[in-house]
């Protein structure tokens, strides 16, 4: 694997986490959250001065993929990696072939282990922001790793304890399956978090990444190039999306990767309101039937 932080993930200087603070629950709503003032300096680039190109501010010459600690954390101490997926600046999940997105795999597994071991760490939280309308500030493809001191409530209410009682193993409704083979299965979900979302989940029952087998992370790199082409099928362009994967790294948890479509249709973004900020539930304006009937399509 070639990447930069090899091994161990150190901490990041003390001047990083110095604004930051968390996780600090709000007293009426018992919202969790956290701060830090430096990451609204977070500069923003294009192709001519991206710093994730080879041979930019934070990538070598040369790279297959590469990793490396977040300048402006979100957390601090060392928690917060950046982890680029190719060294050209305009591929990614939608062209990439099954190699290059097997080599995301993993690094999303090697670095998710490494800072899942810290003891400082509950939950190893692989995300990707697509396109700037999804939160993204720079273009060239990439995904962040962010390593928890908790579990979110939304990620703990996935554990499970055995096969016998695992939602993510169900079948689920057939009308809003999207795609299946002999490793991985995607399906939209009951109650979608955006207008057009997609969950991938391995047909054996496994924790991590750590425990997919050669031919799991292949089939995993197939789905997610599918799941990424169907998204983009949608709209005849590319959809801002956010992705997070979900692994509990411990016995009796499924792996599940999400991708939240944002678009509601070809130029209109969905923007969450006031009554899904105010209450952390989903109000989403596309049925899911016909959003896994356009994505199978």
């Amino acid at each position: 694997m070639n990447t930069y932080l090899a091994g161990t993930v150190p901490d990041l200087p003390a001047r990083a986490s110095a604004d930051q603070s968390g996780p600090v629950t709000d007293p009426i709503t018992a919202r969790v959250g956290f701060t830090s003032g430096r990451r609204s300096a977070r500069p923003q680039s294009g192709a001519d001065d991206c710093p994730f190109c080879p041979g930019g501010t934070e990538c070598p010459d040369s790279f297959t993929t590469w990793a490396f600690p977040n300048r402006w954390p979100a957390i601090g101490a060392g928690r917060c990696e950046v982890m680029v997926h190719s060294p050209e600046h305009t591929l990614d999940f939608a062209g990439m072939t099954r190699p290059q997105i097997r080599a995301v795999v993993d690094m999303w597994g090697e670095r998710s282990r490494l800072m899942a071991a810290r003891p400082d760490v509950r939950c190893a939280l692989v995300f990707e922001n697509r396109g700037a309308e999804a939160g993204a500030t720079v273009a060239h493809p990439h995904s962040q790793l962010f390593g928890l001191p908790l579990v979110p409530e939304l990620l703990g209410a996935e554990r499970t304890v055995s096969r016998d009682t695992c939602a993510v193993c169900a079948p689920g409704p057939e009308r809003l399956l999207v795609r299946a083979d002999a490793h991985w299965i995607t399906r939209v979900p009951q109650a979608p978090p955006a207008p057009y979302s997609l969950r991938l989940s391995p047909t054996r029952h496994v924790a991590s990444i750590d425990e997919l087998t050669d031919a799991e992370r292949d089939g995993l790199a197939d789905a997610l190039g599918g799941a990424v082409r169907g998204l983009d099928a949608v709209f005849a362009r590319p959809m801002p999306y956010q992705l997070w994967l979900h692994q509990t790294g411990e016995a009796g948890g499924h792996i599940t990767v999400t991708l939240a479509g944002l678009l509601r249709s070809a130029n209109r973004l969905r923007i969450p309101g006031a009554a899904e900020l105010a209450t952390g539930l989903a109000f989403t304006p596309v049925d899911p039937v016909a959003a896994a009937d356009a994505l199978r399509n």
